[in-house]
């Protein structure tokens, strides 16, 4: 075995805190113990000893009987240390073998107070793996010791309990981290003081507790709040070190007994901040906990008029989370904060219309709430902006369909203009950008409809907008497009073409019709024949029309997607119709229940396809004149609103000018 060069820097313990929490004297001593001494523990060892691969194994697997052949060794068992500096007590401690726990301790009690390189005793080991017996063991072998020690400032610094490692983490610290919850009420009962300590990221094993929703623990914990430190008064606010917002973490693990707890002992803590500002109450609204938020309520009402550092206030928070049964539990309560404006100057409706989260339900109850006055709805923020201008910078198609649907005023709103002079349409059609974005088109397309009644013949879905088709368009903008309609035009031609040459049915081979269709009379394969000849010339005028749009022209491009698409759309669905019609003169009389089931599937796949030709419309330049049917328009956006996602980007907004962003 080799010796370290650089010999064992001496260790000791430099702790200031005066111990609380004395450990009694034990009515029986273990009996691994009996023949210890209290010099014992003081026996250090001196130079380390790297650790051969046959004591790192043995020690691994818990073998006892190896430390005989360890004395053999004429090396100090108490030396011997792993690469990472660990003893055979940190190995053993680690993994769970208390039985050579107790035989280390009662050949080298020394080793309870030697660290590794990160400044972590045994007791850190077997508290982070959560090794209960072996924490046991560690706790009795320290209460021993502790008993014997008559000065109280010798006691306070063989006080393993509060030792801190190199991130600043006690042994309950570490035993915390690993939820090993039954492990750090041992180390509570043995010393309750380690509960306030922070680490160096300012978190302490209370709050750890009450974040990991340990009830029994954080009680426990408590109970070392006294009243006797130095002659002062004694709180849970002056004694907890680090994070003190409590009620945060209680809210966040969604347990009302830790709040009661926790509020109960210290009052004072419900008036702490996150470490964004936010107060306890704005916290129970953001993670959308209603029992909490109604046992805060319970309290004071009072919290709902504070505002957080941001300028919100908790009814903000609850409606920008979309978390409904607080909302409603907030404004029956305190009615009046339906008025409250955060330092943006905006409502809760302009707070709902621009969030991801606010459903149809938050919008229909907040101007449920406000129908009398309908103000709202109205009311323009700093920079002017109503609650549909917000919707529509953020791109919120459902929310701006609800806006215009269930406003009793809706073509006053439809005209309001912001301190730039833009309506919410004027946003929209200013902002949409080039390449394509599905909520972007829909936003657009919901506002287009709702202007529907002002005259809007034609409704132009694409980068081309109402403001912007007199600009000079970039004929290579829309290649892509043009290319992928013209594919599938082609591929339609072909199919059809083939089908009108080779009909079901076949040919007769003889007789006077030789050479005629064998089906020519009857009424499902003329409609065949009807249809797929529709759908042929109807696929050969869009690839003829795109043809033009490859010519290069730029005026070129918006009129081919104008008849392009309106003859592609037909193509399909007549190449749909023609393939049912031509089961049908084929199977028609071999069997009901196949008749039953052919009809049933082309009405089922005839609605899909309404709907996704609906849905690729959205990327046209004009909507076909069809879809400027009310009904059909207004069916056809509630189908297409269902793909629209908004809650994969809370914080996206138009990429517009700062004047129109939020």
């Amino acid at each position: 075995m080799s010796v370290f060069v650089e010999q064992r820097r001496p260790r000791c313990f430099p702790l200031t805190l005066i111990i609380d929490c004395c450990i009694p004297h034990t009515e029986s001593v273990p009996e691994f113990l009996t023949n210890l001494r209290l010099s014992d523990l003081y026996n250090l060892p001196g130079e380390s000893v790297s650790m051969n691969p046959e004591i790192f194994s043995a020690m691994r697997a818990g073998n006892r009987d190896f430390l005989e052949k360890m004395r053999s060794y004429g090396t100090p068992m108490a030396c011997l240390k792993n690469d990472k500096g660990d003893s055979i007590l940190h190995l053993a401690a680690a993994l769970g073998h208390h039985k050579l726990v107790e035989s280390i301790i009662s050949e080298c009690p020394s080793l309870l107070l030697e660290p590794n390189w990160k400044d972590q005793i045994p007791l850190h080991a077997a508290a982070c793996a959560g090794r209960l017996a072996v924490v046991k063991t560690l706790v009795a072998s320290i209460t021993y010791f502790s008993a014997r020690i008559i000065s109280e400032e010798e006691r306070g610094r063989f006080n393993v309990y509060v030792l801190k490692d190199i991130d600043g983490d006690t042994p309950l610290h570490a035993a915390l981290k690993g939820r090993h919850m039954e492990t750090a009420l041992c180390l509570v009962n043995a010393n309750k003081h380690g509960s306030f300590l922070e680490n160096n990221e300012g978190i302490s094993p209370l709050y750890m507790a009450v974040e990991a929703g340990g009830l029994a623990l954080v009680k426990e914990m408590l109970k070392g709040v006294e009243n006797n430190v130095q002659g002062h008064i004694s709180n849970l606010a002056s004694k907890l070190e680090g994070r003190k917002w409590l009620v945060h973490a209680a809210l966040k693990a969604k347990n009302k007994d830790i709040i009661d707890a926790i509020l109960n002992e210290e009052p004072s803590l419900v008036n702490e901040r996150d470490e964004e500002g936010r107060t306890c109450l704005s916290f129970g609204a953001y993670v959308g906990y209603y029992k909490g938020v109604c046992n805060l309520l319970d309290r004071s009402t009072s919290y709902v008029f504070e505002c957080n550092d941001d300028g919100s206030f908790p009814i903000h928070i609850a409606v920008d989370k979309g978390h409904v049964d607080v909302v409603k539990e907030i404004l029956k309560r305190c009615p009046d904060s339906i008025e409250l404006l955060n330092k943006k100057g905006q409502n809760i409706l302009h707070i709902a219309a621009r969030s991801g989260k606010a459903r149809s339900s938050l919008l229909k109850f907040i101007k449920r709430l406000d129908k009398k006055k309908n103000h709202l709805i109205e009311e323009q923020d700093e920079d002017g902006n109503t609650p549909l201008h917000l919707a529509t910078i953020n791109w919120r198609a459902r929310n701006v369909r609800d806006l215009t649907r269930f406003s009793s005023n809706a073509a006053k709103i439809l005209k309001i203009q912001n301190k730039d002079g833009l309506r919410a349409l004027d946003i929209a059609e200013v902002n949409l950008q080039s390449n394509y974005i599905f909520r972007e088109r829909m936003t657009l397309m919901v506002l287009l409809y709702a202007y529907k009644p002002r005259g809007y013949k034609k409704i132009p879905i694409t980068g081309m907008t109402l403001r912007s088709r007199s600009e000079v368009v970039d004929a290579n903008k829309y290649k892509d497009r043009v290319n992928a309609l013209l594919l599938v035009a082609t591929l339609v031609a072909t199919v059809t073409f083939a089908a009108g040459i080779t009909v079901p049915g076949g040919f007769n081979g003889s007789g006077p019709d030789l050479g005629k269709a064998i089906l020519a009379k009857n009424e499902n394969f003329i409609l065949f024949m009807i249809f797929d000849m529709v759908a042929m010339l109807s696929s050969l005028v869009a690839i003829l029309a795109l043809i033009w749009a490859q010519l290069g022209d730029p005026e070129l491009v918006h009129k081919a997607f104008q008849y392009a698409f309106p003859f592609l759309s037909l193509a399909l669905s007549s190449m749909s119709l023609a393939f049912y019609f031509g089961v049908l003169a084929t199977t028609s009389d071999t069997s009901y229940f196949l008749l039953f089931v052919t009809n049933f599937i082309q009405r089922v796949f005839s609605c899909l396809l309404y709907f996704l030709l609906v849905y690729y419309t959205v990327t046209s330049p004009y909507i076909p004149g069809f879809l400027r049917c009310h009904w059909a328009t207004d069916t056809s956006l509630r189908m297409l609103l269902r793909f629209v996602d908004e809650d994969d980007a809370e914080t996206y907004h138009t990429s517009g000018s700062g004047q129109t962003s939020v």
